[in-house]
């Protein structure tokens, strides 16, 4: 049946449709001012002001020839990889399985629930943290930023309510045909939550790939154990551009290439996770809605 378009209906729609495009705009608008300024000319650069919808000046790629020429940048990327992409797999892994054990109907389902959700609320702070860290040899470590990130209580807790909205034959007529917990899992039930999967997937993406703190406390000693988002912060922050450069580009980029050095990290650092992000986001309405709380 076709809704009938009343005059209210009709200019609802009309201020639906300005909102969402007001709001399309504000949100890619920054992103765009960025790219522009990255090949715009250097000296037209500093004379703008506001946002850029095109290239201040002659359009150039300056920037870009500094920013990877610069070893930082591949220095960065393979540990930005290495980090999101191990924490994202083990993440992914263990999230499942804590969610499958903690919707089991078991004696200890309400206390481990409880010690998840208690974490959630409370944590033991940065310093605790740090103590740890030390006591186990893992500062200046890789493992020190990949261990601490593998498990999030709040993924726990989706991927928990996630397996519990699934039907209880699903699991009975896997036990009948022979199959233990861990092959009903992996065969049977897996399969079923690959949306929420993909969601709790795609959060630690994207949050891992932005994460530069726990670099900074962990590694202050190993710059070649970086990620991209801690020479990013270096250079926009504490405005220091040389220490990514090298030897002539190091002068260059301070006298009069050092806006189009950061535009242009700025751009390199974010494309990935822009480029990842569509393929993804299909999940998202389809994960949290099966991840929900269920009255």
């Amino acid at each position: 049946m076709i809704e009938k378009m009343t005059p209210s209906r009709v200019i609802f729609n009309i201020f639906n449709a300005l909102f969402m495009v007001l709001l399309c705009i504000v949100c890619i608008a920054p992103l765009w001012h960025v790219v522009m300024a990255s090949v715009s000319n250097p000296r037209a650069l500093m004379a703008s002001s506001g946002l850029l919808f095109f290239p201040a000046g002659e359009f150039t790629l300056g920037g870009y020839e500094l920013v990877f020429r610069n070893q930082s940048i591949y220095t960065g990327y393979l540990n930005t990889f290495i980090y999101v992409g191990s924490m994202t797999v083990f993440s992914a892994i263990f999230t499942t399985i804590a969610g499958f054990v903690l919707s089991r109907k078991t004696k200890l389902q309400k206390p481990l629930t409880l010690i998840v959700l208690f974490t959630m609320m409370f944590s033991g702070g940065l310093i605790p943290s740090y103590m740890v860290n030390l006591k186990l040899g893992l500062i200046n470590n890789r493992l020190a930023i990949i261990i601490p990130g593998l498990l999030n209580a709040y993924y726990i807790i989706i991927m928990k309510s996630s397996f519990e909205q699934l039907p209880v034959s699903f699991e009975e007529s896997a036990r009948l045909d022979g199959a233990g917990p861990l092959r009903t899992l992996v065969s049977i039930l897996v399969p079923l939550v690959k949306a929420t999967i993909a969601v709790v997937v795609m959060f630690v993406l994207v949050q891992q790939w932005n994460s530069w703190f726990q670099a900074s406390i962990y590694l202050p000693k190993r710059r070649d154990l970086w990620p991209l988002q801690l020479y990013l912060r270096e250079m926009l922050v504490q405005n220091d551009v040389s220490r990514v450069m090298s030897g002539n580009d190091a002068t260059r980029a301070a006298d009069s290439m050092a806006n189009l050095v950061k535009y242009g990290t700025t751009v390199v650092a974010t494309l990935p996770i822009l480029c990842a992000y569509p393929f993804a986001q299909k999940y998202f309405v389809t994960g949290v809605t099966l991840g929900g709380v269920k009255e």
